[in-house]
């Protein structure tokens, strides 16, 4: 299970780093509220957690998976990282498959992340500029197309029956792959947690940017620059349009939402079943997490892609002399398949234990548990058991700097 070292100088540590950032944002997610009561009382406000990761996170792990496969892929025939990617997609898929049976209340991702790698296992052979195109105009057309599909469906079987029924509304599970493949196949393609359709614009652009220089300071302060204000003009955009209060009215005719706590709902999602405004103009204007919508898109991207330039830098400038501060962070994030499925493990067993536990106590205790336990690996240079089990069954061994 040995591994190569952390600070092997051909290893892109700011990926690691960016990796950690994004499981320790899901975790926090998963654990934390995202949304409370205004100090005042007479509203509800995002929390922190709700602020910095929702939605943010879960698309940083996506971004950063496809760099990783575009380092990976780089170093192997066509042909070769085709037949790993589409390996690792199964195993992927069943290991999200079987956390669909665990107790937990968590939308987990690992299904859709496997398709997501069964989609880009048709575009690595694309140049540097057609995967920047493709990835640009996937981000902003496929919101159009499930727009589409949505408005389609629901005239066809009324709005009510096409939210309801033509969604699993749980993490799909082996059972769901028995008694309902077909409604299991639309979940996660079309009206899941983590649509394919739309998320597959993340991998790509993980892949577009995989192809960079990202061990030069330039990179990293463009990536920076240029992700920040894409994100920052999304929301401005959304803020902006929604000064409309026939916007507002629509979404709280649609979803429910009490107009005390719809920005909070509009700013995290929470409380609020967006799949009720598809296609409609409050959908277009609503740079909501997990909305699927052309301006939640952007600013998750952006937002990403920022923070994958941050790390970069944080990496790299003066010498990587910030790497060993940051040690137990890149150690997490160089074995987030294990840590992700152990934190699945541990809400499931320990649920009882813990259910007295204040979210804040509980958070903690997670969180500093996955950065010691990576720490721990990367002094010992070992692989985790679930990055070791997907290396041996899908790909060989490859340089640090191409995983």
């Amino acid at each position: 299970m040995r591994s190569t070292p952390i600070f092997s100088p051909t290893r892109i540590t700011g990926i690691d780093a960016a990796r950690g950032v994004a499981l320790l944002g899901m975790i926090s997610v998963h654990l934390m509220s995202l949304t409370q009561v205004s100090s005042d009382g007479t509203t509800m406000e995002p929390t922190l957690v709700g602020r910095l990761f929702t939605g943010t996170a879960s698309a940083l792990f996506a971004v950063v998976a496809g760099i990783s496969l575009s380092l990976w892929s780089s170093s192997r025939a066509p042909a070769q990282a085709r037949r790993g990617m589409w390996m690792r997609a199964l195993i992927l898929v069943l290991l999200g498959l079987a956390c669909g049976h665990l107790d937990t209340s968590i939308a987990v991702i690992l299904c859709h992340y496997g398709l997501l790698f069964l989609a880009a296992s048709a575009f690595i052979t694309l140049s540097t500029r057609q995967l920047s195109l493709v990835a640009s105009a996937w981000l902003l057309v496929s919101p159009l197309v499930a727009a589409g599909l949505a408005r389609f469906m629901q005239a066809q079987l009324g709005v009510n029956e096409y939210v309801d029924s033509w969604r699993l509304w749980h993490t799909p599970n082996f059972g769901d792959l028995l008694v309902q493949p077909g409604l299991l196949m639309w979940d996660l393609l079309f009206t899941g947690y983590y649509p394919v359709l739309q998320w597959t614009g993340y991998l790509l652009l993980g892949l577009a940017l995989g192809r960079l220089r990202l061990d030069r300071l330039r990179t990293g302060a463009l990536l920076t620059t240029g992700g920040g204000l894409a994100a920052l003009a999304s929301w401005w955009v959304s803020a902006l349009l929604f000064r409309s209060t026939a916007l507002r009215d629509q979404v709280m005719e649609r979803t429910g939402v009490e107009p005390e706590a719809l920005d909070a709902a509009l700013q995290t999602g929470s409380g609020m079943i967006d799949e009720y405004t598809v296609g409609a103009a409050s959908w277009f204007a609503a740079a909501t997490p997990h909305s699927g919508a052309p301006l939640d898109l952007v600013r998750s991207a952006g937002a990403a892609v920022a923070i994958v330039g941050l790390c970069l830098l944080a990496t790299t400038v003066a010498r990587g002399v910030l790497r060993w501060p940051l040690l137990p962070l890149i150690g997490a994030g160089a074995l987030p398949l294990t840590l992700y499925v152990g934190h699945l493990v541990a809400l499931h067993l320990l649920s009882d234990a813990t259910e007295t536990w204040s979210e804040p106590r509980l958070a903690a205790v997670y969180l500093v548990s996955a950065l010691v336990i990576g720490l721990v690996f990367a002094l010992l240079r070992r692989r985790g058991p679930l990055e070791w089990v997907l290396h041996e069954l899908s790909s060989g061994e490859v340089s640090p700097a191409r995983r």
